[in-house]
């Protein structure tokens, strides 16, 4: 009865779009961006268009909105120095925030702190150290690095004073004890957290505390108590990140799920999670920076036709001699186009030239990256935690949303992609079948269809696939 009437109250799939989620938001820029038409520039304006673009996850286009007024601002210097430097801040957050992001870049975050090393108080160096305690947390290898962050950044007056940063540290120190296994020390800070957003009406800070505490639960194994955090935030009035929020808590009700062996709603919130990552790209794929293009555009075309109006009062005066000027500027634009077409189509074979090298090149340092680091591990690491050594597992089997790993002495089961651990795994593993990866070193021998492993299991090969 619980399993059915947790199904009845889920959104249906097919329903889901970007405009399920941020109907008002895109009516509030749209709106913005009519009352800026023909008026001079308005640095807080497009700050605000940016931060609404933010706060409903269009990355590209916050930027480009914040960029614009970076460029402006670079010249004109119309904004207060604080407000200036909330702007980097906003770059900074908005292009760390891609899935793509160079940590070493840091081109903003570094501006930043060149303009903030003098000053009086502490709020922005508290600010960065926040933003490289980030970048720790999510290198595995630095979490020692990350932790010292966090006991620096609470030793700041700006901490001891701001409530709202106060919930930010603490909400990202209950996420690092998390990591690290310390879930009562992370259930401590994540409710001080959540006590301080609540006390702000920090929504999104009350949606992440609680998203938190059930993914904390989830790694204890308390599944109904993880759901049951999940589910309060239904009843926060949030509208920021709404849609990457509902693909967070349903990958984490899917955990939840999993644990609890409830395939029905396991299934739905697998559904949900796909269909979102479909949603988030095709919005990505149609958000670009086309403002400034336009803004350049805009302007050229005034200039073209000041320019025509200027030429037409002349013609009035002398129409034959300028009649004859303009055709022989017409015949040397005509020449000048077709060679700028020639050299056009040149340019685009060498640029896809290079970009297919460039793209080979990027393969080939991502191989070679993940062929030093199997070099250094002897083993891979699972989802559910557990270790397999490499020596001894001799094929991998996928099963739709789950994996089988078939070792010298048990089998493992484990919910992942074959793809995932593909990656993970050393040249000697070839996956030979959609859905199967064998260690050459067990393979006892193979025909055309089929491969013979040392503990008697046949692997059926792909029609064409040779060793």
């Amino acid at each position: 009865m619980l399993t059915q009437f947790v199904v009845a109250q889920q959104i249906p799939i097919d329903s889901i779009s970007y405009e399920y989620f941020y109907e008002k938001e895109l009516e509030q820029i749209v709106l913005l961006k009519k009352s800026q038409k023909n008026k001079p520039f308005d640095a807080n304006k497009y700050i605000d268009i940016g931060e609404l673009y933010q706060s409903i996850n269009s990355e590209d286009s916050a930027y480009a909105s914040y960029y614009k007024v970076y460029e402006y601002e670079k010249q004109k210097k119309t904004l207060r120095k604080n407000k200036f430097r909330e702007l980097l801040f906003s770059l900074h957050s908005v292009e760390s925030s891609k899935k793509d992001y160079d940590k070493d870049r840091r081109f903003f975050l570094t501006e930043l702190k060149e303009l903030t090393e003098k000053d009086n108080t502490d709020k922005w160096h508290a600010k960065i150290e926040n933003e490289l305690f980030k970048d720790y947390f999510s290198d595995s290898l630095k979490i020692k690095l990350a932790k010292e962050k966090i006991n620096i950044i609470k030793e700041t007056d700006y901490y001891k004073i701001d409530n709202e940063f106060r919930s930010i540290i603490l909400l990202n120190e209950g996420n690092l004890n998390t990591k690290l296994n310390n879930f009562d020390k992370a259930e401590n800070s994540l409710f001080q957290a959540l006590e301080f957003a609540s006390q702000n009406k920090d929504y999104l800070r009350q949606v992440y505390c609680l998203i938190n505490l059930g993914a904390n639960e989830n790694k204890r194994k308390n599944y109904r108590k993880a759901l049951s955090y999940f589910a309060q935030t239904n009843n926060i009035p949030n509208k920021k990140h709404k849609l990457k929020i509902e693909r967070f808590l349903a990958n984490n009700r899917g955990n939840a799920y999993y644990g609890l062996k409830d395939s029905i709603n396991l299934k739905y919130q697998d559904a949900l999670r796909d269909k979102l990552d479909v949603v988030i790209d095709d919005f990505k794929k149609n958000s670009s920076f086309y403002e400034t293009d336009v803004r350049y555009q805009t302007k050229e075309k005034d200039r073209k036709i000041k320019e025509l109006t200027k030429v037409e009062t002349k013609l009035n005066k002398n129409r034959i001699i300028y009649s004859i000027l303009l055709f022989g500027v017409f015949l040397l634009a005509l020449y000048s186009f077709v060679r700028w077409k020639k050299s056009d189509r040149k340019k685009k074979v060498l640029d896809q030239q290079n970009q297919s090298l460039n793209l080979e090149n990027k393969k080939a340092k991502t191989e070679l990256e993940t062929v030093k680091s199997l070099v250094i591990n002897d083993y891979v690491v699972l989802k559910n935690k557990s270790k397999v050594y490499l020596k001894e597992l001799i094929y991998v089997k996928s099963d739709g949303h789950y994996l089988n790993l078939y070792t010298t002495s048990k089998k493992e089961f484990v919910r992942g992609k074959i793809s995932e651990i593909e990656q993970q795994l050393p040249p000697n593993f070839i996956k030979c079948h959609r859905s199967h990866i064998v260690n050459e070193n067990f393979i006892k021998q193979y025909s055309s269809k089929e491969v013979f492993m040392v503990n008697g299991a046949h692997i059926p090969l792909s029609r064409g696939f040779k060793f």
